[in-house]
């Protein structure tokens, strides 16, 4: 990947303290930075630190990150969701037949790529500015290591294979970079990190962060809980399953934080106690793209495009009176569409078919929920149903998340794999429609079921190839660095 296009980003970012319009590493290489400030003084003082995180929040809204193709591919590439739109990349991912020039593949990668640079300028820079505070210090620092931590979670969990727990995880992971790059004809020819050495990078951030950060955080800035949350859930996918109870637990019990009695709740309410971490966006950040999820997921008549429904498996697997997958009884029209969240389960009828409530702001102002208080009691469960806690423990927590959906305790009996396969169709149903479901499937090393196909374990296309330009442009890759499979 060229960093020419991502210190012009960072600048032009920085200029505008963060309201970006964020497109494809290719699309803006030869765009001048008319606007931009030199490093040195934007790190002139405290106020310009805080524009650079600013920042680096504002590139997580990138379509290639939480604005667009992978929260909804993760779900229409899974058994959730189904795709019937005209894009015909979109449809190439559906039916798992992409290549190593798939342009949303190229964006996942710059995309996020880019945030890693913006953080990595702040940790690099933000220790040497005059008269700051070691608690400011701590602060934009630990914010900074939380968001990169997010971004290479997303990037190894996309174009590497998962992680082994026991296993010396010497795969091929992605690049690691953790310098800042300061000028706009960089080097950067490093070749890929094993994947034990990305999720330690990933564990070293965040847990800095936890040393850094105030107790206290915002449902949009990353906080102790927040990045406890993200260690929780890291160490769930390396099999840490002790260490992933405990650190759910941790943010379980820490106010304001708690379990919605309905789950329409995080979502008729952005600013619900039931939300750890998303990513802010408002119509303004959104304006003139279609890449949003509303975008897909609303009916044409509502201002969407119509293009993603819940597929039929999904429903015909649900338990009945689930309201996660059973649609509300309710009229909406496009003169008048209702409340932001319609009916009183997650999905509601309209136009002969069935849509979610998760996404429904035509305006494309919904936050991006990335961690929620339900997931932290399943991935609680999980650890303690697989490592050495409680059966009897695992199964309250199952049954906090069944009963507020509608559903019954499960059998006072349920333990071992039978107990874990209700955990994962827990999660299956619970993060629906949140970019989470073929991620599961993938450390799970289950069979990935979309509406055009199936990939079994071991299958290329169930990580994504490393794009053809960043091989390009980096002399430490080639052709054998590539991905098996493309």
């Amino acid at each position: 990947m060229s960093y020419s296009t991502t210190l012009r980003s960072l600048f032009l970012a920085l200029a505008a303290v963060g309201l970006l319009g964020l497109t494809a590493c290719d699309q803006t290489i030869d765009k001048n930075p008319e606007q931009s400030l030199p490093i040195d003084q934007v790190f002139q003082d405290v106020s310009g630190a805080q524009s650079a995180l600013t920042g680096a929040y504002s590139g997580l809204q990138a379509n290639g990150v939480y604005g667009g193709f992978p929260v909804m591919a993760a779900d229409f590439t899974a058994d959730v969701a189904n795709f019937s739109g005209s894009f015909t990349t979109w449809q190439q991912a559906a039916a798992f037949n992409i290549s190593s020039t798939h342009g949303p593949t190229a964006n996942i990668w710059a995309d996020h790529y880019d945030v890693i640079n913006r953080t990595n300028l702040i940790v690099d820079n933000a220790p040497g500015i005059e008269g700051i505070s070691q608690g400011q210090v701590d602060n934009l620092v630990g914010q900074a290591k939380f968001i990169r931590a997010l971004s290479y979670f997303n990037l190894v969990r996309w174009f590497a294979q998962p992680y082994e727990p026991g296993a010396s995880n010497d795969q091929p992971g992605v690049i690691l970079q953790t310098e800042g790059v300061a000028s706009t004809e960089p080097e950067f020819d490093k070749p890929r990190a094993s994947v034990g050495e990305i999720y330690q990078q990933i564990r070293n951030d965040l847990e800095d962060a936890l040393s850094r950060l105030e107790v206290e955080g915002e449902r949009i800035r990353a906080g102790r809980a927040v990045a406890n949350a993200l260690l929780a859930k890291v160490s769930l996918y390396q099999g840490r399953w002790d260490e992933a109870a405990a650190r759910a637990d941790t943010v379980i019990s820490r106010d304001p934080f708690t379990l919605s009695d309905d789950p329409t709740a995080p979502y008729a309410n952005e600013s619900n106690p039931e939300i750890i971490f998303s990513v802010s966006f408002s119509s303004i950040d959104n304006s003139g793209t279609n890449d949003f999820m509303s975008s897909f997921y609303l009916p044409g008549d509502l201002g969407g495009r119509g293009d993603i429904n819940p597929l039929s498996q999904f429903l015909n697997d649900a338990e009945a009176n689930d309201i996660r997958a059973s649609a509300s009884n309710v009229t909406v029209s496009g003169t008048n569409p209702g409340p932001e969240v319609k009916g009183d389960s997650l999905l509601y009828p309209f136009d002969g078919n069935l849509w979610t409530n998760k996404w429904t702001l035509p305006g494309f102002g919904d936050d991006a929920p990335v961690l929620r208080v339900a997931e932290m009691y399943l991935i609680r469960a999980e650890g303690l149903a697989r490592g050495s806690g409680s059966a009897a423990d695992a199964r309250a927590d199952v049954n906090a998340i069944r009963n507020r959906a509608g559903l019954s305790d499960v059998s006072s009996s349920l333990s071992g794999q039978a107990l874990i396969d209700e955990i994962i169709r827990q999660r299956r149903y619970e993060l629906a429609f949140e970019g989470d479901r073929r991620h599961d499937l993938q450390r799970l090393e289950r069979p990935i079921t979309s509406s055009s196909g199936t990939i079994q374990p071991g299958d290329a296309q169930r990580i994504l190839p490393i794009p053809a330009r960043a091989i390009e442009v980096n002399d430490a890759l080639d052709q054998s660095s590539q991905n098996p499979g493309y």
